[in-house]
């Protein structure tokens, strides 16, 4: 199946075409087509259909639209919903502008490398795509803005084909054809200079000499301006005699001749990530050169910058930023940037994070980001596959950490910065090797001028050379040295040389000898400049392990008041030895850090720096837990933590505390780490377990994993077997979510064998129930109940209330599975009274939807429906998107027992929508079975079974055996609803073997259909 819109919208299928019936069909199909593979919102898409009059019930329309769609398709995957909007996701080739994209592509290349006939060739083949104007039958909104952008690239395209038919030799068939488009393109001087050049080298000068006026004549008359530079030349050449080849002069390096761009497809986000350009670049212009060859280049080239010595400091960032902004018009597409912090303190960026803000810049939205890094790696090549883009790699350590991050075949260019050569990345990739060395000696003279804002002179007196010479031409050095000096007069930068000189500091800045030491004497001069508190803060900031940090953090390390924290950090932003983004965080250099690590070693006290360490972990973990206090029920009993009287951040309520937990969640992450790596273990595993349900809540399973094994591990090293317990229980809800029940079992068994060996009843009462809930997931019920039962009892003996019913809760949630429906009903009556008496709204709103659940089975419609409606907004008050999925879900299966399909429809949407932004497959796969049984209900057996395949996968996936019976049992009913009798008893006699051991009644309800249907 290929959608075609480079003409006529259409679908072909299996050699002929498949019209699309309707103007706002074809309108939609091409709207996303356009946008393949990204979401395209919700509004977007309104407009598309209906201007500026989108009707009341526009999203309902829009909804049924994408809908039939999805039928024309015949692939119900292939449009997928989002918090959004919507999202179209086709294969490569799955779209005639796909392959025109990518053939103009292979095009260009091929001209770059002078394969001139296969150039025109591949031409050809995309501009054979093209059946009339773009977009045809569609909305004219949309042919004026998006077909306008399709036949620019046409275009493009055409001139690129004329440029490879020109240097083989075919002028004489193409001065008629470019006569023809320069009337249809007066003002394209690309296409007059082609056509000039045409008829120069047919021997017919003169005529092409009179093109260039004419073309001139009617630059002034439409404009009022004269031809540009590039027909100019042209003009020239020919009068000179020259072969008027193509190739424009200026920054890029003689004899170079840059492509041309790929020019961007319609509606593409442009991401410009780059930071910001180095101020008073100086320099470099031998390495800009050769970063500049890339360009010529359509082949991926990789550039690894690396010094043979003073790999830090020496610039390598400044020089790939200032290049990306200087060639950013060579890519159409925007540059991406990521700081791998391969030689940063703590962790580097794993190939899965930095994946994560790749995705994120190319425009990927949360729900769309795999969690499998091999899958993030294949969806970033196929977003870049076609796309000219810099994508920068900053501060690499090793080839592992780069290898996932380059694109597959691809027109865009990756520029690394990497202390290490990086030889192996040479190995499997064509990686062209730049070694950055400090400055030549007049080149950090004139930078040190621009930086101390100074014209420079040939005195033999004036003293900036020898002080560049003392700071051993190393970029940072010299910057480091302007920042004491800045606005001085000559006589202080004298008088700063000679200290230096005097203080033996030749040797130390000689980064031929040691390159460590020449930015260390720099910032020992910045340094020694600071008052005492300024000095202290920066001693004490290299404790701190995160990748940076805010006032009130800086005013707990320090045990400093705010004002005082506030005038410090001041003075050493002035000193450019901290530095602060947009948002107020503050951050250290990497060598100023290593410096301050130094200084904090040589000038502060075992006990000092034992101090700060514990003021910060006892802050963070503090702060962490009364911003917990607002989102989880969660006590901490076992837990010994230090209350922290002052500065803490003010967090009134949920949406702060999230907020400031989301502000601050990579700190936290390199809190735990550093804390266990300095056998802090008590605060390493407590910050571990306060955080888990925070991570767990909004999906950073990434961060709960990594978190929750150093947290297990300082728990075991100090054998803490509570925090052990706790820990092993969480990673067990972590990976249930992410669908490994087997794993969230054995972690739960592991948990409660603990409790047990230690013997805490009341921790062994609450493990029960988490293996209680494991083995329900797992598909074992009746043992569900019966360790529930036994969890229920231990809770009572006890006299723990809350433990009580939160086993009463849960016991009936496996009595509600297991078909017992009024016992269910009974324990979650009781249940709602107590949360709703303790205002624990998060547990009152799950007690509802299993309430809700248990009377829709029991046909009472109208109390479901209201339970359902009072639980939503207990669930909004919380932040929780799971508690508004199961709500939606629970409100389209009542409706679906109503008859009101649309309806019902509408909720699953939703449902699905929200399911899809948490990434979680077993609750997908949940959905999309209802979702099944809804359709089937409505007559649309087709999508029925489209959807129980699909949930069938993911229970598969997830070894869920509860959710595969209802999935097979599912497609079993599709297929008997489309006459194919034969599969259906093939799919029910599954599903029926898999449900039958569990003793569920959906096992009898299959043999009852079986035997309806004549088969048993």
């Amino acid at each position: 199946m290929e959608i075609r819109i480079l003409g006529p919208v259409d679908i072909w299928r299996d050699g002929r075409s498949t019209p699309i019936v309707g103007l706002k069909q074809r309108t939609l199909l091409a709207v996303m087509v356009l946008h393949a593979n990204r979401v395209v919102s919700h509004d977007r898409l309104l407009t598309a259909l209906w201007g500026a009059k989108v009707p009341a019930t526009g999203r309902r329309l829009l909804h049924n639209h994408l809908w039939s769609l999805r039928r024309l398709l015949t692939e119900g995957d292939a449009v997928e919903s989002t918090p959004t909007g919507y999202l179209l996701r086709l294969r490569p080739g799955a779209s005639d502008l796909d392959v025109f994209v990518t053939e103009t592509a292979r095009a260009r290349s091929a001209l770059s490398e002078g394969d001139t006939a296969q150039a025109s060739e591949r031409f050809r083949t995309a501009l054979s795509l093209w059946r009339g104007p773009a977009l045809g039958g569609t909305h004219p909104e949309l042919q004026a803005t998006e077909g306008v952008a399709l036949e620019e690239l046409r275009l493009a395209a055409l001139i690129g084909r004329i440029e490879a038919d020109l240097a083989l030799g075919r002028q004489p068939e193409l001065i008629g054809e470019l006569r023809l488009l320069v009337g249809e393109h007066p003002l394209n001087e690309e296409l007059r200079g082609q056509l000039m050049r045409a008829l120069h080298r047919a021997g017919r000068t003169a005529e092409a000499l009179e093109e260039f006026r004419a073309g001139r004549r009617h630059f002034r008359d439409e404009l009022g301006l004269d031809p540009g530079e590039e027909l100019t030349r042209v003009h020239q050449m020919i009068l000179s005699g020259e072969a008027a080849e193509t190739g424009k002069s200026g920054e890029n390096a003689p004899g170079i001749a840059i492509a041309a761009p790929v020019p961007a497809a319609p509606g593409s986000p442009v991401p410009r990530q780059l930071p910001a350009d180095v101020t008073r670049f100086t320099g470099r212009v031998e390495k800009l050169r050769q970063l500049d060859m890339l360009l010529s280049e359509e082949d991926t080239a990789t550039v690894v910058i690396s010094a043979i010595a003073g790999t830090a400091g020496v610039g390598k960032t400044a020089l790939a930023t200032h290049w990306g902004h200087r060639v950013a018009a060579r890519f159409p597409d925007g540059q991406l940037y990521v700081n791998l912090h391969g030689y940063s303190r703590g962790r580097a960026t794993t190939g899965a994070q930095a994946l994560d803000r790749l995705l994120r810049g190319l425009g990927v939205v949360d729900d769309e980001i795999p969690h499998d890094i091999d899958e993030r790696a294949g969806l970033y090549r196929s977003l870049l596959a076609h796309r000219r883009m810099l994508i920068v790699l900053d501060n690499a350590a090793t080839p592992e950490q780069v290898r996932p991050l380059l694109p597959g075949s691809s027109p865009s260019r990756v520029v690394i910065t990497s202390r290490d050569a990086l030889r192996g990345l040479s190995v499997t990739h064509d990686v062209r090797g730049i070694v950055l060395d400090v400055l030549p000696a007049d080149e950090a003279t004139a930078l040190l001028n621009k930086l101390l804002g100074r014209d420079g002179t040939d005195d033999e007196t004036d003293p900036v050379p020898e002080l560049a010479r003392l700071c051993g031409y190393l970029p940072l050095a010299l910057r480091l040295a302007a920042a004491q000096l800045a606005g001085e007069p000559t006589s202080r930068i004298g008088d700063f040389t000679a200290k230096l000189r005097q203080e033996n500091r030749l040797t130390v800045l000689e980064l031929r000898e040691d390159p460590g030491t020449g930015v260390r004497s720099a910032l020992e001069l910045s340094y020694r400049s600071l008052p005492e508190p300024a000095r202290r803060t920066l001693r004490l900031l290299s404790v701190h392990p995160g990748p940076d940090i805010d006032l009130q953090a800086v005013a707990a390390l320090t045990a400093m008041s705010a004002e005082d924290a506030s005038a410090a950090v001041d003075t050493l932003l002035n000193a450019h030895l901290l530095q602060k983004d947009g948002a107020g965080r503050l951050s250290m250099h990497d060598l100023v850090r290593v410096y301050a690590g130094e200084r904090n070693e040589a000038d502060d006290s075992a006990a000092d720096r034992d101090g700060a360490l514990t003021r910060m972990l006892d802050w963070y973990q503090y702060a962490v837990l009364k911003a917990m206090e607002h989102l989880s029920s969660d006590d901490s009993a076992s837990m010994t933590i230090t209350p922290v009287d002052d500065g803490i951040p003010d967090l009134p309520g949920v949406d702060e505390a999230m907020a400031w937990l989301e502000r601050e969640r990579h700190v936290l992450i390199a809190v735990i780490v550093h804390a266990a790596e300095r056998d802090r273990h008590i605060h390493a595993w407590q910050t571990a377990a306060l955080l888990s349900w925070f991570f767990y809540a909004k999906n950073h399973f990434d961060d709960l994993f990594m978190t929750g094994e150093v947290g297990l591990s300082s728990a075991r090293r100090i054998g803490h077997r509570h925090g052990e317990a706790e820990i092993l229980s969480d990673l067990g809800y972590a990976k249930m979510f992410t669908g490994r029940y087997a794993e969230h079992l054995s972690h739960q068994q592991q948990a409660l064998d603990i409790w047990r060996a230690v013997k805490d009843r009341k921790g062994e009462a609450k493990g029960l129930r988490h293996v209680s809930y494991a083995l329900q997931l797992a598909g074992r019920p009746i043992e569900a109940i019966e360790v529930g039962e036994r969890c229920l009892a231990l809770s009572r003996e006890l006299g723990d209330r809350t433990g009580e019913f939160t086993a009463l809760d849960n016991l009936a949630i496996s009595y509600h599975v297991a078909g017992r429906y009024e016992e269910a009903l009974e324990a979650l009556s009781k249940c709602h009274g107590y949360w709703r008496e303790q205002g624990r709204e998060y547990d009152e709103a799950y007690c509802l939807i299993q309430m809700g659940a248990v009377h829709t089975k029991l046909g009472d419609l109208t109390t479901a429906l209201d339970c359902f409606e009072k639980a939503l907004p207990l669930g909004r008050s919380q932040g929780n998107l799971r508690i508004e999925v199961d709500v939606f879900n629970g409100i389209a299966v009542v409706l679906r027992h109503r008859g009101s399909h649309a309806e019902a429809l509408d909720h699953h949407e939703k449902a699905l929508t929200f399911a899809r932004t948490l990434r979680s497959r077993p609750l997908e796969g949940e959905l999309l079975s209802s979702l099944g049984e809804t359709c089937l209900a409505s007559g649309d057996s087709r999508a029925a079974l489209e959807h129980y395949q699909e949930a069938a996968v993911y229970a598969d996936e997830a070894d869920d055996a509860y959710q595969r019976g209802f999935a097979y049992a599912g497609l079993g009913n599709a297929l008997h609803a489309l006459g194919r009798t034969d599969d259906a008893e093939k799919h029910w006699r599954t599903a029926f073997d898999i449900l039958s051991p569990m003793d569920l009644p959906e096992a009898e309800v299959i043999a009852e259909r079986m035997r309806t249907a004549g088969l048993i």
